[in-house]
């Protein structure tokens, strides 16, 4: 199931590659373009997902004092949330479909990353199984991850071995350049335990520090991060620490989208909350509500005068709401004996 919603979604993703790849026939660079092409496809997600938070910061308050009010009768604060969030407009999952749509998008991302032999260099199926079938004869280890990367290694250090799939494929494969700044993204970085050093080694690291700053990002720009107390920080540095890891088990090819992802996600991020800040919002609609309900207590108090001065001088009151009881009773003898011709005297 997983590996169908990949190859899904790498089918579009994949053709973009290629188009990358074939304007700048450099892996490295052409990943560089890819992340961004991509980044800017999904930035209208990213903005529905911001303005969503900001919506829901501005009436987070009176979640809390819903929640607060009928916190022992749940169903209660279930017909309350409801209302509310109809009377807002505002549906608590229209945050969660953005990035819900972006979790397959990102199973085809990885499939083109995986991938070089079927979206790169447009190998069949066919040949993918037989230059698979030969390394596996070989010996050869083969990243679970990545098998095609694996695949291409093993083929350039041993490119007779694999005569039988033909010269033309052969001579297809050797124009994949996967070389980046001195290093070659078809290889796995050395966990330090298991193999020692190499330049490889500062993808991870580059990696894990880009995660870790799109996870601090993320959290200080989030108005809602303290609720989440200490799993929220558990978690912000958890996924980085296992972005890490993970960066050791696949080519280095991978490591650069992860990194470069996050370069331009923590870009995004301060774009976004530059645009639509939802601190600096929810503070501004603040002091327009503090604002706008003084001038209604200051409209409420002038309106209570005039209706005080007008019972006074027997003048018709406009609003009888701001009148007590006894001088309601008498506005409204006043009205009837005025519509009626009959003659009023105030007791």
């Amino acid at each position: 199931m997983f590996n169908a919603i990949m190859r899904i979604f790498g089918y579009p993703f994949g053709w973009l590659m290629w188009a990358m790849y074939q304007l700048v026939s450099n892996y490295g660079v052409a990943l560089l373009l890819f992340t961004i092409v991509v980044k800017l496809l999904l930035f209208p997600l990213a903005v529905k997902q911001q303005k969503s938070t900001v919506k829901m910061q501005l009436f987070q308050p009176k979640v809390q004092e819903i929640q607060n009010k009928y916190k022992n009768n749940p169903t209660k604060m279930n017909e309350e949330l409801s209302a509310l969030y109809a009377k807002e407009n505002y549906s608590p999952m229209s945050g969660c479909w953005p990035t819900l749509i972006q979790f397959p998008v990102i199973f085809g991302l990885l499939d083109v990353v995986y991938r070089p032999l079927t979206h790169l260099l447009r190998f069949s199926d066919e040949t993918i199984s037989a230059m698979t079938e030969i390394t596996k004869n070989l010996g050869g280890a083969m990243s679970g991850y990545a098998p095609q990367i694996s695949i291409y290694q093993h083929a350039m250090a041993n490119p007779a071995a694999y005569s039988s799939v033909g010269a033309d494929v052969l001579a297809k494969l050797e124009t994949l350049d996967m070389n980046f700044l001195g290093m070659d993204l078809g290889m796995t970085p050395n966990l330090p335990w298991k193999g020692g050093w190499n330049l490889l080694i500062i993808i991870p690291i580059l990696s894990g520090i880009t995660a870790l700053l799109t996870s601090i990002i993320t959290t200080r720009q989030n108005p809602n991060a303290g609720a989440g107390g200490a799993g929220m920080k558990v978690m912000m540095y958890f996924m980085p620490l296992m972005s890490l890891y993970f960066t050791f088990l696949v080519p280095a090819g991978v490591g650069i989208y992860w990194t470069m992802s996050n370069i331009f996600s923590c870009l995004q991020i301060l774009m976004l909350n530059k645009i639509y800040n939802p601190k600096e919002i929810a503070e501004k609609i603040k002091q327009e509500e503090e604002a706008r309900a003084k001038r209604e207590r200051e409209e409420r108090i002038e309106a209570k005068k005039r209706a005080k001065e007008a019972m006074k001088e027997g003048k018709p009151v406009e609003n009888t709401a701001y009148l007590s009881d006894k001088e309601k009773i008498k506005e409204a003898r006043r009205r009837y004996a005025e519509k009626y011709g009959d003659s009023y005297e105030d007791d």
